[in-house]
């Protein structure tokens, strides 16, 4: 499979080599140098923010239910951000934990429960 890079004129020398060392963390992979998704691939070191928050999918043909689960957002300078999403709290930690292993400048955002009380 040929993997593209999502960002033109950033694209790794070896693709193939950095893949096979990465991490898996659900249907993503992560290594030192990027993060795998869906046949394409964000460098690492692109990543300036990202913020990771609880959120629903709603798959089509469901009953109308959403299913929880946690949304990862990457931010690395184009208009929109890519996010991942990940089952899982604990894979979401692990995300995280790899990306900014990775890239130690990324600016980690934290999220802030728009229905949570506030305290005076």
């Amino acid at each position: 499979m040929a993997w593209k890079c999502i960002v033109e004129g950033k694209e790794l020398a070896d693709v193939r080599a950095d893949r096979k060392d990465s991490e898996s963390i659900e249907k993503y992979r992560i290594s030192k140098n990027a993060v795998y998704f869906e046949g394409q691939y964000l460098p690492t070191a692109l990543v300036t923010a990202l913020r990771a928050q609880p959120s629903l999918y709603y798959p089509q043909c469901c009953c109308g239910r959403g299913v929880p689960v946690f949304k990862i957002r990457l931010d690395y300078g184009a208009e929109k951000p890519l996010i991942l999403m990940v089952e899982k709290e604990k894979s979401a930690e692990k995300v995280v934990a790899a990306i900014r292993a990775a890239n130690p400048a990324v600016t980690v955002e934290e999220y802030v429960d728009p229905n949570a009380e506030r305290q005076e």
